[in-house]
């Protein structure tokens, strides 16, 4: 009669599971050993980035986001569609309450504000790109990490460390500073 007919005693089963959890410990760590550092899908062409959201950082028309045409309208409701109002009513125009100008030699408009930034323009990534439709704060950083004005998808970290990769196991790709 075979065992199995037989049955198997647990002194007997747990020897064949502890046996088959190392074996398969014992070929994740040999994949390790030779695979190295796993490469990402897609060879990027960046090694690093860094994402500063300042949220109740700067507005973007104190520093890098130049509006002639606010002087114009100052003091006056905003033309054409109206926003969604935040807490009940749309506020009147604003002026840049600083100087801008154009600095190096890709012309970035640069405020008063940042002298010493200003000196580095040329170095400098100002994304325009992004807008969202809400004036609410919440909704709208949710918008321009993730691309959804609700949370729960995957952020710009997330994305990024999904292109980029990993460069070590011991620590985290990308994190989140409260």
């Amino acid at each position: 009669m075979n065992e199995s007919a037989q049955g198997i005693n647990r002194r007997r089963f747990l020897n064949w599971a502890v046996h088959g959890l190392g074996a398969t410990a014992l070929t994740s760590l040999l994949r390790a050993g030779e695979a190295g550092v796993l490469r990402p899908h897609l060879t990027p062409k960046a090694k690093r980035a860094i994402n500063i959201c300042l949220v109740g950082g700067y507005s973007q028309i104190d520093s890098f986001d130049y509006k002639p045409e606010l002087t114009k309208f100052h003091g006056k409701t905003p033309p054409g569609k109206k926003p969604e109002p935040f807490f009940g009513r749309v506020g009147l125009l604003r002026k840049n309450d600083w100087s801008f100008r154009q600095r190096g030699q890709s012309g970035l408009w640069v405020s008063e504000l940042f002298p010493h930034l200003a000196k580095v323009a040329d170095e400098l990534t100002v994304v325009r790109s992004m807008y969202s439709d809400t004036s609410n704060h919440t909704p709208a950083l949710f918008m321009s990490n993730s691309g959804f004005q609700t949370n729960g998808f995957p952020s710009l970290g997330g994305w990024l460390s999904y292109g980029l990769g990993n460069a070590s196991d011991s620590l985290p790709a990308f994190v989140v500073i409260p």
